[in-house]
């Protein structure tokens, strides 16, 4: 759909309460045992589907999908409402109605709706990419104009590096980069900006919520852990308009992490 904005970000400061951020970071520690021992985002219990993918480990993304969102569910009460609060923003940002289509889940029994990236080691990858990854079956859609995907991320745990340089902050390039001009952006090393004159710094500060084009390049700045207080936890899910699905036959605002 066309009306649909894009090339823009979406900034909610204390979108979520101190409290609920708080919870979830207790919630979350207090199931290791389900997120996985080394808490790792591609082989925890909220694994991206992309870190699955590229891990070689879709078989048990796609098997335990729809145990993870009962569990989801069942422990994180309130993730229901935001996603379907970010999808109405989606549509209000684009001067529709906040009802103008269904946002509807990809497919409960095979992808999850939502989840967490936790860190609780240091990061030192310079990685500026866009979030076309989740795009994978539909391949044509990554080199078209006509594509809106949306990446939303609210702050959980803010890095204690933060003070230092902005470690664990975002940066989004305000600009629209489809899969075949990732050449002209990166600079010929490969991985680094050409320009940062469309930059926007993004603070991460708990509760903080960023919606934003998924073709715009981003990155999560390096920072330290030394300690378990460290950590840096968000919850992410993605969006995707779809005229029609399989599962989905109408237009619709897909959901999946």
């Amino acid at each position: 759909m066309n009306k649909l904005f894009q090339n823009d970000i979406i900034f909610e400061k204390g979108f979520l309460s101190a409290d609920v951020c708080k919870k979830w970071e207790a919630t979350i520690f207090e199931n290791l045992h389900i997120f996985g021992t080394d808490v790792e985002p591609k082989y925890g219990q909220m694994a991206a589907f992309y870190g699955m993918i590229e891990a070689g480990l879709n078989e048990s993304y796609f098997r335990f999908a729809a145990k993870h969102n009962r569990f989801l569910l069942k422990h994180f009460p309130e993730v229901k409402d935001i996603i379907a609060y970010a999808g109405e923003r989606i549509l209000s940002h684009s001067g529709l109605p906040a009802q103008a289509l269904p946002i509807v889940p990809r497919d409960m029994k095979y992808f999850q709706i939502a989840g967490f990236n936790l860190q609780l080691a240091s990061w030192s990858l310079y990685n500026i990419h866009t979030d076309t990854e989740g795009l994978i079956q539909y391949p044509g859609s990554i080199f078209s104009t006509q594509t809106r995907a949306y990446s939303c991320i609210i702050s959980v745990k803010r890095t204690a590096q933060h003070t230092l340089k902005r470690g664990g902050d975002l940066d989004i390039w305000r600009e629209r980069v489809l899969a075949d001009q990732l050449d002209k952006f990166y600079k010929p090393n490969g991985y680094e900006a050409r320009s940062k004159d469309n930059r926007v710094k993004v603070s991460y500060e708990e509760g903080n919520l960023i919606l934003f084009d998924s073709f715009m390049p981003h990155l999560v700045l390096p920072f330290k852990i030394k300690k378990k207080q460290d950590r840096r936890i968000s919850f992410v899910v993605h969006f995707n308009y779809r005229k029609t699905t399989e599962k989905n036959p109408f237009p619709h605002l897909e959901y999946w992490y």
